[in-house]
């Protein structure tokens, strides 16, 4: 399949002060349908499609074999993140916590790295404690992931999510 030119190819010769209204024409002539460009816009929607099916699966299907369990320590008044890398898209399945001893308070929260949104606060025990907060399973990205906070200024707690990848 030949390279079809873009706006860009087209213009990144040109300076702005030297442009023409026929050269911007000309560049810009495959923004919109036309019987003379279908075969332009067929290249661009197959790439399309290509793209978005090889990244995700239809319909919110899990990627099978993506699933994983990530176990951390987070040290007392100190907090831990789960963030996926690039565009992937991870959906919380579970996720447990379990002091070291006594009964540590832990929150859950997403973040977009600068505010959070409280999820949930409880205490963990020396026995793994659930902790799935309500409209559990949920997705969470590179933008918009998951935070651990161990309120406790003295106990260490163990902390288990399991996930499963949606997009990669």
């Amino acid at each position: 399949m030949p390279k079809a030119p873009d706006v860009y190819d087209r213009l990144k010769s040109t300076q702005i002060e030297g442009l023409t209204i026929t050269q911007l024409n000309a560049a810009t002539k495959d923004s919109f349908i036309e019987h003379n460009n279908v075969q332009f816009w067929g290249q661009a929607i197959t790439l399309d499609r290509a793209l978005e099916s090889s990244r995700t699966y239809s319909h919110g299907l899990e990627i099978p074999e993506g699933g994983y369990v990530n176990s951390q320590t987070v040290d007392s008044s100190s907090v831990a993140s789960y963030q996926p890398t690039g565009s992937e898209i991870f959906r919380i399945q579970a996720i447990s916590v379990t002091g070291a001893s006594g009964t540590p308070s832990v929150s859950i929260a997403l973040t977009d790295g600068t505010s959070m949104a409280l999820m949930k606060t409880e205490d963990a025990t020396t026995t793994t404690t659930s902790f799935m907060p309500m409209g559990a399973p949920f997705d969470i990205t590179n933008s918009l992931y998951l935070r651990v906070i161990n309120n406790d200024g003295s106990i260490n707690v163990t902390v288990q999510v399991a996930y499963q990848k949606m997009s990669l």
